[in-house]
């Protein structure tokens, strides 16, 4: 009963941090109806401010915490000023990206300020005890608790007795009916992110103090946390992010006490995705979204990539490049002489990683583009692939043939699984139902140690046997370029044969329109699965490739954050467009290794170049099919 009441008492100290991460995305949902990103980057860098003021300057903490918050709330009114309101005519997907793309930018920003490494953060109250009963707070959990709890409240009456508070749910509710009645809406979008910014930036102040530490690192996590806090009470509504919040918190602790640390996150994730499948609209939401977001939410900021959506339904005329099936076997071809032209090695395996990454990058575009479903989760198929091959080649001796076969068969039929919770959900929830995907992928990874050996990951993949070719062993890297060459060019041939047959027209139609293709008699869900199928195959198959050429495969290699890079990279070569996604996944990996000097500046350079893109040519450089 001791643990149970302690751990009960953790659950409400960082539910509350939840709850602050929660709240700003409610603000900025409601009144911009856009799911902010970068929030996460904020809630870092305000702990990292905060640092600063106290190590740099020797100020005390509450100066030092009233500093930072003040400079992030401007901060983020900047970053909807100048970044996201000239995006405020594009598809919902649009500004969506943009955040990640600020949050990527700002992340590596931070590591190259203050390093990679953890700083330790002064916590006056730490030592103080305050006992209830047996169990006990520290003075630090009490103050994160009570100061958190009175923001939420004083947040309550700002929205609910100010002006303010009364124009930014105006805003919410109607925009247009809003800017008629006076209120200036566009000031409105700029002080709900000034807002989300401040309590982002509290609290990673109070994560700081409760962890008595930063890293530049610390936003993804937390953000992530934050967000599903927000689905679990309701999206929209204020009570329901703090409800979410501690529901989160308390779920997560009960966890860690009863069933293992390593498994707080899984379970976070895991009733996430139970609550979007049953209950997408969360614990305090109804049907409607109503509450702060209005009739706006009732729509979702759903991240669409259909063209007629981007287009407000306009007809679309735009140029889209694009090889023929049997291009990618030309190129391919054109490609296979590289050993003997190269001098080194190191060209050849930056070549070998940028054509897996091309497969890779494909493989999500057929699903974000073709059918619809935006997937932030596509490093744990990536995964799957990679540990299949791993484990059948080095523990049981399989052949390169069977191994590969085995990783793309597993992985289309655990993709297959993982799009059947998706068929329930709509609008934003899809995504972010592939998002916890994507994070429950990679804790198995790191947690399961019976079979993937956990963080120490599985070293010394043997090289591929191909019984087919009297068994030869591609031990040399000329061998596995050749492998990873004639692997890849067949895998893309097949994935645009897939999207410009009728399986393909069928799948842009359900993309397009859900609800017209129903009732025109397609069997929608069938061609959804086949959808995952199909990418989750190409997935395998880049992910087997990779743990040949690399010969380790941990978890590292598959985290959240490579399933956005991959995005990226789908979405600057245009979503649907199998030739622009391979283009574009080859050239960002290719390109960094190529320039390895400025390696510290490949993901602000990722970022910086997708903000360009998505306000120049939101179709991407190839255009969208």
């Amino acid at each position: 009963m001791e643990l149970l009441f302690s751990q009960i008492l953790n659950g409400l100290v960082i539910g509350q941090v939840y709850a602050l991460i929660a709240l700003g995305f409610t603000l900025v949902f409601g009144v911009a109806n856009i799911i902010n990103f970068a929030q996460g980057a904020l809630f870092m860098l305000g702990a990292f401010l905060a640092f600063s003021g106290i190590a740099w300057f020797g100020l005390p903490l509450v100066p030092a915490a009233l500093i930072s918050v003040v400079l992030v709330a401007a901060l983020g009114a900047v970053l909807e000023r100048v970044v996201l309101r000239p995006l405020s005519g594009a598809s919902a997907i649009t500004p969506l990206l943009s955040t990640l793309a600020i949050s990527m930018i700002l992340d590596q920003a931070a590591e190259m300020i203050w390093t990679p490494e953890p700083q330790s953060f002064p916590s006056p109250l730490a030592e103080s005890r305050i006992f209830i009963g047996d169990a006990f707070v520290t003075g630090t959990d009490a103050a994160i608790f009570g100061f958190g709890l009175l923001t939420a409240i004083g947040l309550m009456i700002l929205l609910s007795r100010t002006w303010l508070g009364r124009a930014l749910r105006a805003t919410s509710e109607d925009r247009d009916a809003a800017a008629q009645m006076g209120i200036r809406t566009d000031s409105m979008r700029q002080y709900s992110f000034a807002l989300a910014g401040a309590l982002g930036a509290l609290s990673g102040i109070f994560v700081a103090l409760y962890f008595q530490s930063v890293f530049p690192q610390m936003g993804l996590p937390f953000a992530l946390k934050g967000f599903a806090a927000a689905l679990l009470g309701g999206l929209t509504s204020i009570p329901g992010a703090v409800v979410g919040g501690v529901v989160l918190g308390v779920a997560e602790t009960l966890a860690s006490g009863y069933l293992g640390d390593n498994y707080r996150d899984v379970v976070a994730f895991a009733l996430l995705l139970l609550l979007l499948m049953f209950r997408p609209q969360g614990l305090l939401g109804d049907h409607r979204l109503e509450a702060l977001g209005g009739a706006s939410a009732a729509a979702g900021a759903a991240p669409s990539t259909s063209l007629l959506a981007s287009a407000g339904g306009a007809a679309v005329r735009q140029r889209v490049i694009a090889l023929p099936a049997w291009g990618f076997i030309v190129l391919g071809a054109a490609l296979a002489p590289l050993p003997f032209l190269s001098s080194g090695g190191y060209l050849l395996q930056a070549v070998s990683y940028g054509l897996i990454f091309a497969l890779l990058s494909a493989s999500v575009s057929l699903v974000s583009g073709s059918i619809g479903i935006l997937s932030i989760g596509h490093s744990a198929f990536f995964g799957i692939g990679a540990y299949a091959v791993a484990i059948l080649a080095r523990f049981y001796a399989w052949p390169a043939e069977a191994s590969l076969i085995a990783a793309i068969v597993i992985t289309s039929f655990v993709a297959m699984l993982a799009a059947l919770p998706l068929l329930r959900l709509s609008g934003h929830t899809v995504a972010l139902g592939t998002l916890a995907i994507g994070q429950i992928g990679y804790l198995v990874f790191l947690n399961w140690d019976t079979m993937t050996r956990g963080p120490l990951g599985i070293p010394n993949v043997p090289a591929p046997v191909l019984v087919l070719f009297d068994n030869i062993r591609l031990v040399r890297l000329p061998q596995k370029y050749w492998l990873v060459l004639a692997l890849v060019s067949l895998g893309l041939f097949l994935a645009e044969r897939f999207v410009g047959s009728e399986i393909g027209r069928v799948w842009r139609a359900i993309r397009e329109d859900r609800l017209a293709a129903h009732t025109a008699g397609v069997p929608v869900r069938r061609y959804i699965l086949t959808a995952f199928a199909v990418s989750g195959a190409l997935a395998g198959l880049a992910g087997g490739l990779l743990a040949y050429l690399q010969t380790v495969v941990s978890p590292e290699s598959f985290t959240v954050e490579l399933s956005i890079v991959t995005v990226i990279m789908a979405v600057l070569g245009g979503l649907g467009n199998m030739t622009g996604a391979a283009v574009a996944g080859f050239a960002l990996t290719i390109l960094p290794e190529l320039l390895r000097g400025f390696s510290d500046w490949r993901l602000i350079v990722y970022g910086l170049i997708l903000l360009v893109v998505l306000r120049l040519r939101p179709q991407g450089l190839l255009g969208a099919r």
